[in-house]
């Protein structure tokens, strides 16, 4: 069992379908900053390697594709611990399904992020 399937099943809640969807973006994800930065395990990943791989690494993708990976790059790093710190690293047009820009989290309102916390097992 690859690392990130291990990191996103046990952390992330919610239905089968939308945790394999998570583990296939996370897995590629994984295999973008591999071939860029050689890092094989996602607990070696910076801030600065995940914002590469939406920003450079998925320049490509639409701004909802890009908003999907940023949503499990935010499941990682929550899973990892370090979502607090990683979170003003991370800010960009890709935090929006339609890639306009940031907003403040307080003007966005609705269901606040479903993040696991440390160490909880389902």
């Amino acid at each position: 069992m690859s690392a990130i399937r291990r990191l996103l099943a046990r952390a992330q809640p919610g239905s089968s379908g939308g945790v394999a969807q998570h583990i296939r973006r996370g897995e590629r994800l994984a295999a973008l900053i591999k071939d860029r930065w050689g890092i094989n395990r996602p607990e070696q990943w910076r801030s600065k390697h995940a914002r590469w791989a939406i920003e450079h690494g998925l320049a490509d993708a639409s701004p909802a594709t890009r908003y999907h990976y940023y949503r499990t790059i935010r499941v990682l790093a929550a899973a990892m611990g370090h979502w607090p710190n990683w979170e003003p690293h991370l800010r960009g047009a890709w935090t929006t399904p339609t890639g306009t820009g940031t907003r403040a989290s307080a003007d966005r309102g609705g269901r606040p992020p479903k993040l696991a916390q440390r160490g909880a097992h389902r």
